[in-house]
């Protein structure tokens, strides 16, 4: 502790922002073995000073007060973290777990057919393609592109549209652009 930039932070100047460790928290620090400069500077995580007997309530202040990690630790962690973490119900608790897992954002990969490859396997999306808006009952090929000028080019979008506004905006009649909704939501249940 002979470094005077070490004795600054563990007196409470943050070098990220200026937070500072209170008097009661840097004895509880202390009294658990825990450098004051350490937590400072980061390289204590909240489970750390957990498990150095650091109270809880100090231990939850100092980990929002300076953004410290939950933990250093990844195997295993989110099981653990999941259990733990108050006010979750079971289902996010599930999910929590269900998450460490590294694939768990993983999209059934939307295969395309390559220009240059003769392949011509079928692909499965991720999602599903939209609609396209001349599907929709009563909508042709001029009602379709004025709908496009609106940014209106799937039966999904036109069955979400305010019906009186883009009626307004295209210059159309009100009724068939309501009729256009009503058969769009149709299509598309």
């Amino acid at each position: 502790m002979g470094d005077p930039d070490e004795a600054d932070t563990a007196s409470g100047e943050s070098e990220s922002g200026g937070s500072e460790i209170e008097s009661d928290e840097r004895e509880a620090l202390e009294s658990a073995g825990v450098d004051p400069a350490a937590v400072a500077a980061k390289e204590c995580s909240y489970r750390m000073l957990l498990d150095e007997d650091v109270d809880e309530s100090v231990a939850d202040a100092l980990r929002r007060r300076f953004s410290l990690p939950w933990s250093f630790e990844t195997d295993g962690d989110l099981d653990r973290r999941s259990d733990e973490v108050r006010g979750l119900g079971e289902a996010e608790r599930a999910w929590i777990a269900a998450s460490e897992d590294d694939g768990w954002q993983a999209f059934d990969h939307a295969k395309s057919r390559a220009v240059e490859s003769e392949d011509e396997e079928e692909t499965e999306r991720p999602w599903p393609r939209p609609t396209p808006v001349r599907a929709v009952a009563g909508v042709g090929p001029d009602d379709a592109e004025a709908l496009a000028e609106a940014g209106i080019i799937s039966a999904e979008r036109l069955a979400t549209i305010d019906a009186a506004e883009v009626a307004r905006l295209l210059n159309l009649d009100v009724l068939h652009v309501r009729t256009w909704r009503y058969n769009a939501r149709e299509l598309i249940d």
